[in-house]
């Protein structure tokens, strides 16, 4: 069948100029012509008329704990407790949390999660419901456990993380998640702000150089991709040595690590949104001490790397974290000096490449997938836009409540 979306405005993730009054023809599951009349694009199936819409491509998470994604939408809980009560509860629970919270990313425009970490696995769980069709989402790309040293990051009020000690261990631990379906590794570099001020500081560097190029090296002899959680100066430089692809929050970044991210190549996963909402969160609920340590120690030098980087055309995604949201993320790019369509590609053409998945999405071209996000107003006048979602299609098929409940063989 052949589905026609008709006289749209068409922000590809290509050019930087929207086409307009433009068609896109899907067929199964790919697009497979785009035009712009007085072009006539032949017939179709079936025809949605999208005039005054903007069509874009399927937009990326690339940092979610999906499991505990619902929290964003619970203003006053704050990281220490919702986190923790989340990840300590039955895994039966969290996987129901899991598929809620996906269907949420998908209905606001999110076809693609790129999950980063999760106790027992639980994104490896929902990737296998999704793909088996036992339920329907976006896709998931899941690290299963993250990789932490000892007392890392993600082991103290729950455990997001495996503890490992030494480059053998490291070795073992990334053979492991791999043996258990990992898309990707992920490696807990620095302290955070999750057991901030009693058990980590983001300034902590927790895992040596040799246990990081022995984990890297691994993952990369099994063609695997591999992102780090570092913060402060030196775990970013270590990461970068050790030959990561990639730096989540990357709070710290220098003239020395910017130099080597731009020359290896390596992406970057800011996370600003999220880390924001951790500290105003702690700001409102009485914990004013530790929410202004937060926003001077860690978001305000983040803003400032994500303008570095930006400058330097480190290539840049679009991720939430627990607290964040993909608009929000995108709307404080452009307050560090991002145009709105350099925004728009964090979340679409980047995040693609980030995921090595540019050959099939992350832009609108015929051969690739027709994962596509419909909104009632152009968001290259207003990123605020992105939030009027009016259609998503996963996969060719239009999304809504009947398609994400009906039932499948198996």
């Amino acid at each position: 069948m052949i589905t026609k979306l008709d006289h749209v405005t068409l922000i590809d993730g290509i050019h930087d100029t929207p086409l307009a009054d433009a068609w896109v023809l899907v067929e199964a599951d790919r697009i497979v012509r785009i035009g712009q009349y007085p072009e006539e694009p032949g017939p179709a199936d079936q025809t949605v008329d999208l005039r005054g819409c903007t069509l874009l491509p399927g937009l990326f998470n690339l940092h979610v704990h999906i499991q505990r994604r619902h929290l964003a939408a619970r203003q006053q809980q704050v990281f220490r407790v919702g986190a923790a009560a989340v990840e300590n509860a039955p895994d039966t629970y969290r996987v129901v949390w899991a598929i809620k919270n996906a269907w949420r990313e998908l209905f606001s425009g999110v076809t693609t999660l790129r999950d980063c970490a999760s106790k027992n696995r639980i994104n490896n769980t929902l990737r296998d419901m999704i793909r088996a069709g036992i339920v329907k989402g976006p896709d998931v790309l899941s690290c299963g456990f993250g990789i932490a040293a000892t007392g890392g990051h993600e082991t103290h009020r729950y455990q997001g993380a495996v503890e490992v000690d030494g480059p053998d261990e490291v070795r073992k631990a990334v053979r492991m998640e791999i043996k258990q379906g990992a898309d990707f590794i992920k490696f807990m570099a620095s302290g955070g702000i999750g057991g901030m001020p009693e058990h980590e500081d983001p300034s902590w560097a927790e895992m040596g150089l040799d246990e990081l190029r022995a984990g890297i090296e691994e993952a990369h002899d099994r063609n695997k991709r591999t992102t780090v959680h570092a913060m402060g100066e030196r775990s970013i430089l270590r990461a970068l040595e050790a030959g990561v692809d990639c730096i989540e929050h990357g709070v710290n970044l220098n003239e020395e690590a910017l130099a080597m991210m731009k020359e290896r190549r390596v992406f970057y996963v800011p996370t600003l949104s999220g880390i924001t909402a951790v500290a105003e969160r702690e700001q409102r609920s009485g914990s004013r001490e530790l929410g202004d340590l937060i926003q001077r120690r860690v978001v305000e030098p983040l803003k400032q790397s994500i303008q570095l980087a930006a400058e330097q055309d480190i290539t840049i995604g679009c991720g939430t974290d627990t607290f964040g949201d993909v608009i929000t993320e995108m709307q404080l790019f452009h307050a560090c000096g991002l145009s709105n369509m350099a925004c728009i590609k964090t979340a679409t053409a980047n995040a693609a490449r980030i995921c090595g998945l540019e050959a099939n999405c992350g832009t609108v071209e015929p051969g690739k997938l027709a994962d596509l996000v419909i909104v009632g107003k152009n968001p290259l006048e207003d990123l605020e836009h992105l939030r009027l979602v009016r259609k998503v299609m996963k996969r060719g098929m239009l999304v809504d409540l009947d398609w994400a409940v009906q039932l499948q063989s198996v």
